[in-house]
């Protein structure tokens, strides 16, 4: 694994497709995105931050994407995915994510998202149970 990625809790690996491709040959901007999001469910599973479309669960408010080198088809990559500690507040946290290709061993993407707590029912945000802010402190941590 890339040195890059040593810091984070969670390291998911993915094959890139054919398909994934554009008109310019690299990998759509959009599909990055995906990556993202797949990297950030893998990370809120492996943390067990509860999750009930009927009552409470982490939604995306925000996402910045820094496109730093191109992907291509055949490739695999790591996304790292991990919570900005300094970012946890009363609602949710930032994540900071790396993509890094196996291919050329180094940092294509860097993603960082605002997560918020969310009532499903009452669709807004809500303030994160004292367990879930707990897990995330613990996870990073240990």
């Amino acid at each position: 694994m890339h040195d890059s990625l040593k810091d984070f809790k969670s390291v998911l690996e993915i094959s890139l497709a054919w398909g994934e491709m554009d008109a310019a040959q690299h990998i759509n901007n959009a599909v990055y995105l995906r990556y993202g999001e797949t990297g950030r469910i893998a990370y809120l599973q492996k943390l067990g931050l509860d999750f009930d479309l009927k009552g409470k669960g982490v939604v995306l408010a925000e996402v910045n994407c820094k496109y730093k080198f191109p992907l291509t088809f055949p490739d695999k990559i790591w996304i790292g995915t991990r919570a900005l500690l300094d970012t946890l507040d009363e609602f949710g946290f930032w994540t900071e994510q790396v993509i890094v290709s196996h291919r050329y061993q180094k940092i294509s993407t860097v993603i960082r998202s605002k997560l918020v707590y969310y009532d499903f029912v009452n669709l807004k945000k809500t303030p994160l149970t004292q367990n879930n802010h707990d897990k995330v402190i613990r996870f990073e941590k240990t």
